[in-house]
């Protein structure tokens, strides 16, 4: 009889618990990457990980390629993505707290050295080889202005290598951000001189990145975290 009282008295706690919410992203430097700790940090992270704690929400942080993250967060339910900028494309496909990023600006870079790459528009830099990552939202923008996979686009899942073909002259530009950039060729062992900013792609510039939650997400978790990302933002500036 003990018994059975135990179970009708935990009942209530068993129906109101929140379930885990998956958490997916991709490495950006400085924003969402994997430390030599095996840590998911970054600027994005770190924000991340302070809305979720205000918002009591248990979680889980895992790092994937973006295409797979991408996935994941649109055919599994109680999954949110990061960093992901909200376009009408991407509209429909989540559920959006936003913004987690203040706007940054995005640019080709090529090798100091290459005297021999010219570029004044974005339409000169299909004469050459651009390097970035598959599906994201700098890939989708290019090849709405008429760039084309294999031809004059080197897709990659993973981020660095981007920088790794530059440096070996396999590709002619990369497109990131400053800061990424500079990161990257930390990483590398060679100083952010060697590149040169040549123009600025304005896909990202006046956007903000976001949180973006599969369609099937339990809207008690939703609504805890857009509230907490709405105070965090309103005390904090950044990042």
């Amino acid at each position: 009889m003990r018994v059975c009282w135990l179970v009708l008295l935990l009942l209530p706690c068993f129906s109101i618990a929140q379930p885990m919410l998956n958490v997916v992203t991709e490495e950006w430097v400085p924003y969402n990457f994997t430390n030599e700790k095996g840590e998911i940090v970054g600027r994005a992270s770190q924000k991340v990980r302070e809305v979720l704690d205000a918002a009591g929400v248990q979680y889980e942080i895992r790092s994937y390629p973006w295409v797979r993250s991408m996935k994941l967060a649109q055919s599994k339910k109680n999954t949110m993505i990061y960093s992901i900028y909200r376009t009408s494309e991407r509209e429909s496909l989540f559920l959006w707290a936003c913004p987690l990023l203040n706007p940054v600006k995005e640019f080709l870079f090529k090798l100091r050295t290459r005297d021999d790459i010219h570029v004044e528009t974005l339409d000169d830099a299909k004469k050459y080889i651009t390097s970035l990552v598959r599906g994201s939202i700098s890939h989708e923008y290019l090849v709405e202005r008429g760039f084309e996979n294999g031809v004059n686009l080197d897709l990659t899942a993973d981020p660095s290598a981007s920088p790794r073909k530059l440096l070996a002259r396999r590709v002619d530009f990369i497109i990131t951000t400053e800061y990424t950039a500079y990161e990257r060729m930390k990483e590398l062992g060679h100083p952010y001189e060697l590149l040169e900013a040549v123009h600025e792609v304005k896909n990202a510039d006046e956007r903000r990145a976001c949180m973006a939650f599969n369609k099937d997400t339990d809207p008690e978790i939703l609504s805890r975290v857009r509230k907490a990302l709405a105070e965090h933002n309103a005390r904090y500036v950044g990042p």
